[in-house]
């Protein structure tokens, strides 16, 4: 096994695609972090400017941003940097499967229905004393998997369902199979534009149905209403760094259409000053909106309490930053991450709840998101 592999599929979205292995040099953070982390790691990206830089980012990774304590120690790195040794670049995916069979996962909840209910009403008790707005509430799927070739296992879940902000990455004995079609922000030049999705609907069996659920999905007032707050909250997180009056709604909760789901994505962009830093872009943003709530600092400090377990590169990013500066991040959700030491492997899943919230639908939801990676 080599130290490090990362495959980004290209799409419309994203653009060529990639392919990178070997590690030329590398920074690795590891939890807990300190004050001056993000310091440490924008002195080790000036140091290596000019050069393609692959990144992943722990979800918790941002708690110093937000003075949020940290309870329990996530066990993937809280932020990593590598500069490959090789890196093949290409606009078409060649889908390279071995003639085996796919591996059945048999996932089983860490907390059971029961379980998530109660979680969900405490959470509703906050949302009525107006502690917050909107929260995103996460729960794991886990199993325990002996022998597995992950690469291959992604494949074909990406064959599947070909998510434009798909990832595939191995660092030493961590394996991330990702499957997002959430772009968190991208960099071009002065311009940043973030694409957070908050609704979602199956797809449906028929043209017909599926026009149907659509309907649903575009005239549902709670999921527009969802949208809309964390909307605002992006808009307040590029205020932070935008040039004034640059920060733009250019698409409110439009519906896009995957292999298996509908969802409502919105498009919120702003003009930088050149100078911007990653690490400060970082800080004023991370962790994203879709993931967290409204008020940001508030929704994550309660639901990392009520949570079972640390997210780590769930409700984090990873993307590459150009030579020039520009990087294109994804969402990490829609994924399975497992560790070749200790042969488990686990799926976030969750939903955002407000006070319309229904918990059997929450909880519905949540299975529907994980499908395209437990029955692709």
């Amino acid at each position: 096994m080599q130290d490090f592999f990362i495959h980004l599929p290209a799409s419309k979205e994203r653009g060529n695609g990639c392919k990178a292995w070997g590690i030329q040099s590398e920074f690795v953070l590891p939890f807990p972090i300190e004050q001056d982390s993000w310091e440490k790691a924008q002195a080790w990206l000036n140091k290596e400017k000019g050069k393609c830089i692959f990144t992943a980012i722990s979800y918790e990774a941002g708690f110093l941003h937000l003075g949020v304590e940290l309870k329990n120690n996530p066990i993937q790195p809280a932020i990593l940097f590598i500069v490959p040794e090789k890196m093949e670049w290409f606009e078409e995916n060649a889908i390279d499967l071995e003639n085996n069979k796919r591996q059945s996962l048999h996932f089983i909840p860490v907390e059971n229905e029961e379980s998530y209910y109660e979680k969900l009403f405490k959470i509703k008790t906050h949302l009525e004393r107006g502690n917050y707005y909107e929260t995103n509430y996460c729960t794991q799927l886990k199993a325990d998997i002996s022998n597995l070739d992950p690469y291959q296992h992604w494949l074909q879940l990406f064959q599947s369902n070909p998510a434009p902000h798909a990832a595939y990455v191995q660092w030493k004995e961590h394996h991330l199979m990702c499957l997002s079609p959430e772009r968190f922000i991208q960099k071009k030049g002065e311009c940043l534009s973030s694409q957070p999705i908050k609704g979602t609907i199956k797809k449906g069996a028929s043209l017909a149905e599926d026009q149907e659920l659509k309907s649903q999905l575009s005239s549902s007032a709670k999921d527009k209403t969802e949208n809309t707050m964390i909307v605002d909250l992006v808009r307040n997180d590029l205020s932070k760094i935008a040039q004034k009056g640059s920060v733009t709604v250019t698409a409110l909760a439009q519906i896009h259409s995957f292999p298996k789901l509908h969802h409502l994505i919105s498009t919120v962009q702003c003009r930088i000053k050149s100078e911007t830093t990653f690490t400060s872009i970082m800080s004023a943003m991370f962790p994203m909106g879709s993931m967290t709530g409204v008020p940001k600092k508030k929704a994550v400090e309660t639901m990392h309490q009520l949570e079972p377990a640390p997210r780590g590169w769930y409700s984090g990013t990873l993307g590459i930053i150009q030579p020039n500066g520009d990087f294109d991040l994804n969402v990490i959700i829609r994924s399975i991450y497992w560790n070749n030491n200790s042969h488990q492997a686990s799926i976030g899943i969750g939903g955002a709840i407000t006070l319309h919230s229904n918990f059997k639908e929450e909880y519905q939801e949540c299975w529907l998101k994980a499908q395209s990676l437990i029955n692709p």
